[in-house]
């Protein structure tokens, strides 16, 4: 009976498997008419075999192991288990999904389809309180607790899980770890509430007035304060200057000093290159007065990378992070000026992160599929082009691919411009992974698209979810019967990662090794 039950389950797989909508990929493919002519003349022919050679290029190499003596004839399995390319997703709903069964298969995302996790250290709901960092669970972080929750979204610390748990699930299935973000200026989502405590008056009063914390818009900012030079502002507020300084860095330095030799990489600093545009990267000066953040402490980007580095003890890849979502190739052009900037003085910068949140109605997946010129393989390749410039491996850091609807043809437009922008980016040479920003619908940070996801808020699985564990579990996974030659030596050409190799030899005892190709 055992048996039987067993044989029909793996018949009901096998048949959810087969009716998955196969993911087109050409205008012949697309017999629904899902995308529009003009989309497909964008990913045409000739830029899906480009795709095809590069992935072979790229993510491929070629491997030989010896088996040693075994009989004629015999067959050596080999079988990927890992992939070095990251697979990523962010883990911001952690026991927050409302029952258990929800939160295990989202759990169990990580290390299945996804080897890579982002991890929250959002400052502002990392220490709620002044001086008490949340990277242990607490009685209101529990599963229990947000079960027994009526309003999770209206939660200080929705999306923003203690960092420990996460950590622990991630080591445990030896996932890349990704932190972020250490240094970030927004004033509403990173910067504390409590951020102006602690100095006189006549300063927080002043700030108050001038600088209002609600909102990163420079039109909430008085003609006082925009008037003003970032060295009159120091003169000004010196205690809130000082105390910027010491809370910002020290925030980073309690962070990395606790997590050294956990964290796998870093996001060191989190979209400041409209600062480097607007030209407020002074050295030496005591404020970086910014158009999107107010005031940050005087060359904070350089100095933040500064620090990190001196405590990076483990050699943690660090990142920058930044926007690059409209694809528009001037906003390229800053970015990778920025960064050579940044190198040329000296900073220790590993990784270029990229995020791409197709999130406003002008960036939507609707309008790319009536052919829209947004994220063209073209502009794409711009986008890459000019950030390798800097001859630095890059990451695609946060991706957000809404789903114009909840329908078929929704969910299937999302699958098709997922699948077109993950393939060109795995494709090209210098990208080492790629992160889902957004795991479940009705799950992403107040004002994101609420059908983002690659699983419904009831935890189903949608079209891209498929379409993604296709990519990523089979057709980049390697798995191979190999016969050895006469010297009991087999060779292969596989996807970059670890492998397990099984034979039997001449006597009849099985072997079990592994094997990396790099």
């Amino acid at each position: 009976m055992k048996r039987i039950f067993l044989s029909m389950t793996a018949l009901l797989v096998g048949l959810t498997a087969l009716a998955q909508p196969k993911i087109p990929r050409s205008a012949a493919e697309d017999t629904e008419k899902i995308m529009s002519a003009k989309y497909w003349e964008y990913w045409n022919k000739d830029v899906q075999a480009r795709i095809d050679a590069d992935i072979e290029k790229n993510r491929k190499g070629d491997a030989t192991f010896q088996v040693g003596d075994v009989k004629r004839g015999t067959q050596v399995h080999v079988e990927q288990i890992s992939s070095d390319f990251g697979f990523g997703a962010s883990a911001f709903n952690w026991d927050q999904l409302g029952k258990k069964e929800y939160n295990d298969i989202y759990k169990n995302t990580f290390g299945t389809i996804f080897n890579r996790a982002t991890v929250a250290f959002y400052w502002r709901e990392l220490e709620l309180q002044e001086g008490h960092k949340r990277f242990l669970a607490e009685e209101w972080d529990t599963e229990e607790w947000w079960n027994n929750c009526k309003e999770p979204h209206k939660q200080p610390h929705w999306r923003r899980p203690p960092t420990e748990p996460v950590i622990d699930w991630c080591e445990a299935r030896g996932m890349q770890i990704h932190g972020h973000p250490l240094v970030w200026g927004h004033m509403t989502i990173q910067q504390p509430t409590w951020i102006r405590d602690g100095f006189s008056k006549e300063e927080r009063d002043w700030l108050n007035a001038n600088d209002k914390i609600t909102t990163t818009a420079p039109q909430h900012r008085s003609n006082e304060f925009n008037a003003m030079s970032a060295d009159e502002l120091a003169k000004l507020l010196p205690e809130y200057q000082q105390k910027l300084d010491e809370r910002l860095f020290g925030n980073a330095r309690d962070i990395v000093n606790r997590y050294d030799g956990r964290i796998h990489s870093w996001d060191v600093v989190n979209e400041c290159y409209l600062d480097y545009r607007d030209k407020v990267w002074v050295p030496g000066a005591k404020f970086t007065k910014t158009p999107r953040y107010g005031l940050m402490p005087g060359d904070y980007v350089y100095r933040s990378f500064d620090l990190v580095n001196k405590l990076n003890k483990s050699g943690a890849k660090l990142n920058i992070n930044e926007t690059q979502s409209d694809s528009k190739k001037r906003n390229a052009d800053i970015y990778s000026g920025a960064i050579k900037h940044l190198l040329e003085r000296g900073a220790k910068i590993d990784m270029i992160g990229i995020q791409m949140h197709l999130m406003r109605k002008h960036r939507n997946a609707e309008l790319i599929a009536q052919g829209k010129p947004i994220w063209t393989p073209e502009k794409a390749y711009y986008v890459l082009d000019k950030l390798a410039e800097n001859k630095l491996p890059m990451c695609m850091s946060e991706i957000t691919i809404t789903s114009p609807g909840s329908d078929h043809r929704g969910e299937m437009i999302q699958s098709i411009v997922a699948v077109n922008l993950y393939r060109l980016w795995f494709s090209y040479p210098n990208m080492t992974a790629i992160t889902w920003w957004n795991l479940v619908d009705d799950c992403g940070y107040k004002g994101e698209p609420t059908i983002s996801g690659i699983y419904t808020r009831d935890m189903k699985p949608k079209i891209v979810y498929h379409a993604l564990n296709n990519l990523i579990n089979k057709e980049w996974r390697t798995n191979l019967m190999v016969k050895p030659n006469g010297k009991g030596e087999i060779a292969w050409r596989g996807f970059k990662g670890k492998y397990r190799i099984t034979w039997v030899d001449k006597a009849g005892v099985t072997h079990t090794e592994e094997y990396h190709l790099k």
